[in-house]
């Protein structure tokens, strides 16, 4: 029902606000006007054409649908945005005469503008898009002040691959050579792997690239809101194709003793219904040695502190993704951390760190700007990410 709502907000209203804007402007010759109306049917055939026959479809012919429908949804809001300026102008202009300048009624002004709004969107969405192929390394050096039989320890850690339709097996294996490139000691993936349903992955037997990952101390991973999206799929059967498919070890409210020499804490997502909390989890756990938590959603960075845990990951959100998202979070953080809003009464996209590294009492934290994406393939104002930490334990 949401998907169906935003389709009807975004693909109808906002496409028509556009449309009609660009109609405006247009010279009065036909073919140009045949030709702006054949853009827009076209992309609303092939939107709902996606929409509403997607169980119908191919692998590849979901694919590049998807593809189609994201970007031109992300440009639709960019160009709405930029082109609701204009009318915001010509209103203000005309009740308080602001400036005098240029006929903002003028057909030649409004097609100069939109003109010139079409350059800087798809520049910028040409720009989100390589960033998104290129994929950053951040490497980062932890010193632990805690004894291990392990000295140190180069830990490759990815959140929110969300691998399925739009991120396919080609570019899940370029995230695989990017990872097996930083020679891991150890691979921590921090949720969100799968991103909306199970058959693409069975489809393009997508366990191929995920069995290349390996490391000397093992590839672990924790859950993920996306991974507890039920879509029509049998209880857990995302999770389970981790496991059995992917053959990946996946810590759910789990820990484990690597080598005798550090720890290893998996945290369910706040998603699951029966999430332990982590003191219980973390009984029995010898706190003389190094502890690492995976917790994908960086809500209460407190409960790792308190815990005990010497490192703890998070991936999640983003970090907005695309701009303006990426600076409405990095604000919202800001008001969050005055501590005038409580805990309870804060809104889901307020976090104490939405993303980098901060240390907090004991504790080292770093949250992802993550690998993958949900939905629009652009990272404007954020980076893909593959973290990198060279840690020593003193």
């Amino acid at each position: 029902m949401r998907v169906f709502f935003n389709a009807i907000i975004v693909q109808i209203f906002l496409n028509a606000y556009i449309y009609w804007f660009g109609w405006q402007g247009l010279p009065c010759k036909k073919y140009l006007k045949i030709l702006y109306a054949s853009v827009y049917i076209a992309e609303l055939i092939i939107y709902f054409t996606g929409f509403f026959t997607s169980k119908y479809l191919s692998f590849d012919a979901l694919h590049d649908l998807a593809w189609v429908g994201t970007t031109w949804m992300l440009f639709t809001i960019y160009m709405t945005g930029i082109l609701l300026i204009y009318d915001l102008v010509k209103y203000l202009n005309r009740k308080k005469k602001l400036f005098q300048g240029p006929d903002l009624k003028a057909k030649k002004t409004r097609l100069a503008y939109f003109l010139l709004s079409l350059v800087l969107v798809c520049s910028a969405m040409a720009y989100g898009n390589y960033r998104f192929w290129n994929p950053v390394v951040t490497e980062m050096n932890i010193s632990v002040d805690k004894e291990s039989p392990v000295k140190s320890l180069r830990v490759v850690m990815v959140a929110d691959i969300h691998a399925g339709y739009l991120i396919d097996k080609d570019i899940i294996s370029m995230y695989i050579d990017k990872i097996m490139a930083q020679k891991p000691d150890l691979i921590l993936l921090v949720g969100d792997i799968v991103d909306y349903d199970v058959k693409s992955l069975y489809e393009q037997r997508m366990e191929t690239e995920f069995l290349r990952l390996k490391a000397p101390y093992g590839v672990y991973a924790s859950t993920g809101n996306h991974e507890y999206i039920e879509l029509g799929e049998a209880k857990d059967e995302k999770i389970l194709w981790l496991s059995e498919k992917a053959g990946l070890t996946v810590l759910r409210d789990t820990t484990v003793l690597v080598a005798n020499s550090f720890y290893i804490v998996g945290r369910e997502d706040d998603m699951c219904g029966t999430r332990k909390n982590l003191p219980e989890i973390m009984q029995g756990v010898n706190k003389d040695l190094p502890v690492i938590v995976m917790n994908h959603e960086p809500h209460r960075l407190q409960e790792e502190v308190d815990a005990g845990a010497d490192i703890a990951l998070y991936g999640h959100t983003h970090n907005g993704q695309f701009f303006p998202n990426n600076v409405i979070m990095k604000l919202s953080s800001m008001l969050y951390n005055t501590g005038i809003i409580p805990e309870k009464n804060k809104l889901g996209f307020m976090y104490e760190l939405p993303y980098g590294y901060k240390e907090k009492g004991n504790t080292h934290i770093y949250v992802s700007s993550g690998l993958g994406l949900a939905g629009p393939q652009f990272r404007i104002g954020t980076i893909s990410e593959i973290v990198v930490l060279n840690i020593t334990f003193n």
